[in-house]
């Protein structure tokens, strides 16, 4: 596998690349904000730096746990690579159930299996991401539980629920740890916890906590696993909606707790919509990138059942061409909710304006990372 291994010369050449003025003053150095991050993890990000000069990393969620009438068997499936002939560059996961030390995660996605594939995505050059749809910790519901509004003030305050928060980021430390290459170096990841955080539909959103809260509980979370040795990440702030670059500010935890900035967007009316929509997040996420030296991304993105066959080039792409994205992740292919996918399959009507997407110079592959 070729891990871009960047020398001084070369990272000080790459910054002539770099998207903007603002992002070459703030990033000389390029340096993750875990000023302990592993080596692998400084390659990671300098590398992420210099693929958004050159087009979007494409990725998908669960890609290889299962997909349209399949299962994860150990043999690397993909829906994407079905119907492409290449994978994404990008991973996602979901760590929810890790907390409580569930085989499982929420999706019914095996951890084991999915350290597997995480290994094996990272030996080919591709890139994991991680979020986090964590369970209640106040009221043993799951993420979607917004019954209470003192959830988060109660994981700061009441020490019953801190002690069994700590015990949920321990087992998440523990499989941050356990990611390992060939000779034992922590696989690099990005991890996005309590992500949508602008909406009002998980626990943590800006509806069920104040703004010191929502911040206090993301230093503590990052801080916790830093502490635990967990140096391999690189964290990612993801909203929900949003129209101004304050109200993106709001509950930002700082420099020093995030390298990526992005948003979740879904097409849930009409393309046109869709397109205004991802104008005015991208243009906001941009301009806080830049200003704050951040790489930017479409955390989460797709439209269900794909409807439209051409959606992929005169949709999707619309809204993010010329904008120096870093990574767009599709939502996943449910094996079990035929109506719920978010790629193209072998056989689905827009597989063709997929493979016609992915293949633009512009949109990154898992080919395109190893060259």
């Amino acid at each position: 596998m070729k891990h871009y291994l960047l020398t001084t010369i070369a990272t000080l050449l790459l910054v002539g690349c770099a998207a903007t003025e603002n992002r070459d003053e703030k990033t000389s150095n390029r340096v993750p904000a875990d000023k302990e991050a592993t080596a692998a993890t400084v390659e990671l990000y300098n590398y992420m730096y210099d693929l958004a000069t050159k087009g979007v990393i494409f990725g998908h969620q669960d890609d290889l746990a299962y997909g349209i009438g399949w299962v994860d068997e150990g043999n690397y499936r993909s829906d994407v690579e079905g119907v492409t002939g290449d994978y994404p560059a990008l991973f996602g996961w979901d760590l929810g159930m890790l907390e409580l030390g569930a085989a499982n995660n929420l999706d019914n996605v095996p951890f084991d299996d999915m350290r597997r594939n995480i290994i094996w995505a990272d030996a080919h050059g591709a890139i994991n991401s991680f979020s986090w749809h964590g369970r209640n910790p106040l009221t043993d519901g799951d993420s979607w539980d917004v019954s209470s509004d003192k959830v988060v003030w109660s994981i700061l305050n009441d020490e019953a629920v801190a002690e069994r928060y700590r015990l949920w980021l321990d087992r998440m430390a523990d499989f941050m740890l356990s990611l390992r290459r060939a000779d034992g170096e922590l696989i690099p990841v990005i991890f996005r916890p309590y992500h949508e955080l602008s909406g009002n539909w998980f626990w943590w959103c800006a509806s069920q906590c104040s703004v010191e809260d929502y911040v206090a509980l993301w230093r503590y979370t990052i801080d916790y696993l830093r502490d635990k040795g967990a140096h391999n990440m690189l964290i990612s702030y993801s909203m929900a909606g949003y129209e101004t670059i304050e109200e993106f500010a709001e509950r930002y935890p700082g420099d020093d707790y995030v390298d990526i900035v992005g948003f979740d967007i879904y097409h849930y009316s009409t393309g046109e919509a869709y397109i205004a929509e991802m104008t005015v997040r991208a243009d906001v996420a941009r301009q806080f990138a830049e200003e704050h030296g951040k790489l930017w991304a479409v955390c989460e993105t797709g439209y269900e059942t794909i409807p439209d066959d051409d959606w992929f080039t005169t949709v999707l792409l619309p809204g993010i061409e010329g904008k120096q994205c870093s990574h767009l992740l599709l939502w996943r292919n449910a094996f079990n909710r035929p109506n719920h996918f978010y790629a193209s399959y072998p056989g689905h009507s827009s597989a063709e304006d997929m493979k016609n997407f992915v293949q633009r110079d512009d949109v990154l592959m898992m080919n395109d990372l190893q060259r």
